[in-house]
């Protein structure tokens, strides 16, 4: 395996990602621009993962990197199956499912995997097994060869550490995929292949373009056993989380919704108070960060027209959800009425994140700390 000339297709289909991010409104936000400067070689680039909707604006890495090093992407064993778009962007629309077949049927999403020098691997903690242990093991241990080869010659490597987008909310736990090809590298050659931590948030609970916050920590390179070498891994990426107004307004409804659930059939929720409350509530946020008991968060949320159209879009958002619902016509339209059940519902693993997003959103608020959370929140719902 040796680095390849990106040449113009390569360049050509990175820009394609950048191209969509554009097409899908995101806002992209790149924190940290600093550490993509002069980078050591070869490096993991470990990336945290909800969905695959902010995956194309993760190009905006690839443009500030100086150099741009030569790199394999390490990702589950479906995008090589010759039916990565049917499979995983059709399953709720029989067109759409058609359309993206016949696409991956041209042969052209799996031309472009193999350019970008994409190597799959098996996920037994995801996919149904039907394969014995050993030879599952084994065919595991092949495919992390060709990861520790390519470190070994210079070549780095993006992986999502988390290797799943399943969860409740927050940074799910730490795969050993890293710890395993640097610790082998290491041994067999004995080469440093340092890590690029990187967290991503998305502004999800907003109706219209997605604010993407991507934050980026310094190349870093250490040696521990697996279980603390995973361990301080997952507070790296811990330490890069990104507070969004989505996380803030979501925890506010769930919050209202637990306090309100024992003593009331409704709960009359009115913007004005909503916007009051999460002002009083960002300044003691933004003080907690500033003495660093809570990470860094959308610097925008300080600003009152900012926050104001946040707002604007996550109540239009919540009511096309229906989290919220209006009043009847004779009373005051500005009030709205919060489903308490809807708000509080629970659901599966694989299915959490999108049958409840404000839950999700919440719980990745909560992930940082509910300890030092909640009592900000309750400040302000304390009187409602």
């Amino acid at each position: 395996m040796k680095p390849g000339r990106r040449g113009l297709f390569y360049e050509l289909i990175l820009f394609g990602f950048f191209l969509a991010s554009k097409l899908m409104r995101h806002k992209a936000h790149l924190m940290g621009r600093e550490n993509l400067s002069q980078i050591p070689t070869p490096i993991m680039f470990t990336v945290t993962h909800d969905s695959y909707f902010e995956v194309p604006s993760l190009s905006q890495i690839y443009y500030a990197l100086k150099p741009r090093p030569d790199f394999m992407v390490m990702v589950k064993n479906d995008f090589l199956s010759g039916r990565y778009l049917s499979t995983n962007y059709g399953k709720n629309n029989k067109l759409l499912w058609s359309f993206l077949l016949m696409i991956d049927k041209t042969g052209l999403p799996l031309a472009i995997f193999r350019k970008l020098k994409v190597a799959a691997i098996d996920r037994p903690f995801v996919e149904t097994i039907s394969k014995k242990k050993e030879e599952l093991r084994n065919e595991i241990s092949d495919q992390f060869s060709r990861f520790k080869e390519g470190s070994i010659q210079g070549i780095s490597t993006l992986i999502f550490p988390e290797g799943t987008t399943w969860g409740y909310g927050g940074l799910k736990k730490i795969r050993s995929a890293v710890y395993q090809v640097l610790e082998n590298t290491f041994q067999s050659a004995g080469r440093s292949v340092y890590i690029l931590p990187i967290n991503v948030k998305v502004d999800r609970l907003v109706k219209g373009a997605k604010d993407v916050f991507i934050r980026i920590g310094p190349p870093v390179f250490f040696r521990k056993p697996k279980d603390e070498f995973n361990r301080t891994l997952y507070e790296l990426l811990q330490q890069l989380h990104t507070i969004t107004f989505s996380q803030v307004a979501a925890y506010y409804l769930k919050r209202l919704a637990e306090i309100k659930r024992e003593t009331a059939r409704t709960v009359i929720f009115q913007k004005e108070i909503f916007l009051k409350d999460l002002e009083a509530i960002l300044v003691e946020m933004n003080r907690l960060a500033g003495d660093r008991i809570l990470p860094g968060f959308d610097p925008g949320l300080l600003d009152r027209q900012y926050l104001s159209d946040k707002v604007e879009r996550f109540l239009k958002y919540c009511l096309k959800k229906h989290y919220l619902q209006k009043k009847n016509l004779s009373e005051r339209k500005e009030d709205l009425l919060l489903d308490i059940e809807r708000t509080l519902s629970s659901y599966p693993i694989k299915e959490f994140r999108k049958a409840n997003p404000v839950a999700f959103c919440a719980n990745e608020l909560t992930s940082v700390g509910e300890k030092t959370v909640r009592p900000v929140f309750d400040a302000c719902l304390r009187f409602r």
